[in-house]
């Protein structure tokens, strides 16, 4: 019984500090269990977590509420909506990493990435959601305004909506 009551007391502080630090993540799926002892969500089909900033859907996630942190598998779509009234970024892929300690969000896979007219994709992109910087990797292809250009790799200020390193061969298409 003090067991019981000990765990239980613990997992009180663990998701009271999660929520006064934190709003902790909304999180729905098919099958969702639950590890008390990691403080870990794992998530299976039609996988559906959302933050104040993100929304993420995929096939298969894991959500840790003691590190703040989420990955996905399969069919991946991650939608910012950070600020009001700004223009939502969406990435779709493979793969996701997210950190709300290091405020990024990593995609691999088949990325794909849209912002208003602007399509970028490339093997990887990692979005940090305090500087508002895409950092795109590995085959990136940029499509904008009827222009193609291809890139190894390239930075993107999502406020500024300008590119920081535009060294890329264009291919008007």
């Amino acid at each position: 019984m003090r067991i019981l009551k000990t765990s239980l007391f613990l997992l009180a502080i663990m998701l009271f500090s999660t929520y006064t630090v934190f709003a902790a993540p909304k999180v729905t799926a098919d099958n969702t269990t639950f590890d008390i002892l990691s403080g870990t969500y794992k998530l299976n089909g039609n996988v559906r977590v959302e933050t104040g900033r993100y929304n993420i859907t995929a096939d298969r996630a894991q959500v840790n509420l003691t590190s703040l942190e989420v990955w996905a598998q399969k069919n991946i779509t991650c939608i910012y909506n950070g600020d009001d009234n700004a223009t939502p970024i969406n990435f779709t892929g493979d793969d996701l990493y997210g950190s709300w300690s290091n405020k990024t969000i990593t995609v691999k896979g088949g990325t794909h990435f849209t912002y208003g007219d602007l399509a970028i994709d490339s093997d990887q992109a990692s979005f940090n959601w305090e500087t508002k910087i895409v950092d795109f990797t590995g085959n990136v292809i940029v499509q904008q305004n009827g222009k193609t250009t291809k890139y190894s790799d390239v930075k993107y200020n999502v406020i500024d909506k300008k590119f920081i390193n535009d060294t890329g061969n264009s291919a008007s298409q």
